[in-house]
Formats: C-alpha cells, sequence, structure tokens
C-alpha cells in the first residue's frame, strides 16, 4: 500500500463537493463538513463513497 497525500486527497474531495453543493445539492454540505475533520481513514473511506480514486494521491 501506497502512502497517501491527505493534504491532496482532502483537497479534491472539498473542490468535487462544493462543485456538487453549489450545482444544486444543498445537502454536499454535510460531506464537505465531513471532509474538513476526517482522519485519513476516514478520508479513504468517503473518497471510495464518493468514488473518487485515491491511488492517485
Amino acid at each position: 500500500m501506497h502512502e497517501v497525500d491527505e493534504e491532496a486527497l482532502r483537497e479534491r474531495l472539498m473542490d468535487e463537493c462544493g462543485t456538487v453543493m453549489f450545482g444544486g445539492f444543498p445537502a454536499a454540505l454535510l460531506d464537505v463538513a465531513d471532509i474538513e475533520s476526517a482522519s485519513g481513514d476516514e478520508l479513504l473511506e468517503i473518497a471510495e463513497r464518493l468514488g473518487v480514486d485515491s491511488e492517485e494521491y
């Protein structure tokens, strides 16, 4: 397993959720709050749930 750049992954997830939120889905704000405070393992779980490939980070 490789080392994950948590801050880069966090930024990507924030961008994804922010775009969705402003695209008409305000419930994505809950994901933004979770991402802000997530640990490394939680970020990986969120990335998997949202379909973001964590292997890029």
